[in-house]
């Protein structure tokens, strides 16, 4: 997951847990029961949960360009001379 799918899937999360806990709120008052407000909200956490921790691919259209390694002290990169050893 690169740094711009990190802050979609936290927007996501907060977006839908706002939304079911404010519509099983107003759902709740209207009724005198703060169980469907409960219900409302775990339901928004069950589906932000599916929707935001898994790896999907929307989470990596825009991915990390790291840089190359370092060269070690006898001309060869440091990756090889750590799996030579």
């Amino acid at each position: 997951m690169d740094y711009e799918g990190q802050k979609l899937s936290e927007n996501l999360f907060y977006y839908i847990i706002v939304l079911f806990g404010s519509i099983g709120w107003i759902y709740g008052y209207f009724l005198e029961d703060f169980t469907y407000v409960f219900y409302s909200w775990s339901v928004g956490v069950a589906i932000s949960l599916v929707l935001c921790v898994p790896d999907w691919p929307i989470y990596n259209k825009h991915p990390i360009k790291w840089l190359d390694a370092v060269p070690g002290r006898d001309g060869t990169k440091e990756r090889e001379t750590k799996k030579s050893k």
